[in-house]
């Protein structure tokens, strides 16, 4: 890299307070040794995007949304490109969490949950750690809702191939959290799976599940055209929970028994008790949908967890998930392309989230275009 290129400007989304969006712009600094920048060619829309506009995850702001992000080096420290084997140009995935590497968490590969950035610990314990990164910490390039994205030493990098199309990289972090969810719950080849939410991460999830040799898939959903798409991502059985009134009863009846595994997926607080009911004695029950900082579930104790002995394993993020991720998309084991329904400009971003928040005009997963 010389020290003489030009300067770089980028376009960003901030939201400044919950409830509130600006288009702003500002310079991208050089790189230090350790770090590079990321040009951003697609970033995905996600329903955690409108959690976070809305002030229902913490106290963030302000900050710069997008963690569904792909892109490429645009430019590079020496030790960086020494370090990581990357130059400029390459097509690269960063996963979201800046780990501090160094906790037990950490070191135990749950560098998800890294220790540095626990909320209990306080809104100050460690936010140039973890997730939704104030832009208020230098450089502030934090978010994939902007042209350019600062990527430091810290960050987890994965190269992608040269020939994946932007639109279906930016499928990356999602399915990587569909892979979590499903190692989470230890989905082995032969068991039977329900997944509560045909969501884009829904649907992603029963193809992580078919994958990972699962031999029966039932996706439960409450609108028929997302049902339907369910089967083109692995799902053998689809439920439509509005038209029946026992979900129990029909998961038996596709599948003989109760799932070995029950994996939510839709983010509602409903659908979390309702997956301890579908799941056998014995069973896993993997809770992967964001519902919101105040929210709480509730379970029947004796009911539903005590006597059955089941487990209910919480799935946060994308920790481990990237590799198969990558490698799923990039042999096409599923017609992923068909899930990318709607494209933005990042100036027409407030268009895309009134759509993707009152499921408009049959979206499925809408990406924010930066760059091709």
């Amino acid at each position: 890299m010389t020290t003489d290129a030009p300067a770089l400007g980028a376009r960003q989304v901030v939201f400044p307070t919950a409830g509130s969006m600006d288009l702003r712009s500002t310079e991208v600094p050089e790189p230090g040794a350790s770090d590079f920048v990321m040009r951003v060619r697609r970033v995905g829309i996600c329903a955690t995007d409108l959690h976070l506009f809305d002030g229902h995850i913490g106290d963030p702001f302000p900050l710069v949304p997008g963690h569904e992000f792909v892109g490429d080096v645009a430019r590079i420290g020496a030790d960086a490109a020494a370090a990581r084997g990357l130059e400029v140009g390459d097509r690269i995935a960063v996963e979201m969490l800046l780990p501090c590497g160094q906790c037990s968490r950490c070191r135990e590969g749950r560098y998800n949950i890294c220790e540095r950035d626990d909320p209990a610990l306080g809104p100050a314990a460690a936010r140039e750690y973890g997730v939704n990164i104030s832009r208020s910490v230098e450089p502030g390039l934090w978010g994939g809702y902007a042209d350019y994205l600062w990527v430091p030493a810290e960050a987890i990098v994965h190269r992608l191939p040269a020939d994946l199309p932007w639109d279906v990289a930016a499928l990356v972090e999602p399915l990587a959290v569909a892979f979590r969810a499903v190692h989470r719950g230890r989905v082995a080849p032969g068991d039977t799976v329900v997944v509560i939410g045909p969501g884009p991460v829904g649907l992603l999830m029963a193809a992580a599940a078919k994958l990972s040799g699962a031999a029966r898939v039932v996706m439960v959903g409450t609108r028929p055209s997302r049902l339907a798409l369910s089967t083109r991502f692995g799902a053998d059985t689809t439920i439509d929970s509005q038209a029946t009134t026992d979900v129990a009863s029909a998961v038996v009846a596709a599948l003989g028994s109760l799932a070995d595994v029950v994996i939510e997926a839709a983010g509602v607080p409903s659908a979390q008790t309702q997956a301890a009911t579908l799941v056998r004695r014995g069973g896993r029950v993997v809770l992967a949908g964001a519902c919101g900082w105040t929210a709480d579930v509730t379970f029947g104790s004796d009911r539903d967890l005590l006597t059955r002995e089941i487990d209910v394993l919480p799935s946060f993020l994308s920790a481990g998930g990237y590799e198969p991720s990558i490698e799923a998309l990039s042999t096409g084991a599923f017609p992923f392309d068909e899930l990318i329904t709607h494209r933005f400009e990042l100036e027409e971003v407030q268009s895309a989230f009134d759509l993707v928040r009152h499921k408009k005009d049959g979206v499925v997963k809408a990406v924010l275009v930066l760059s091709d």
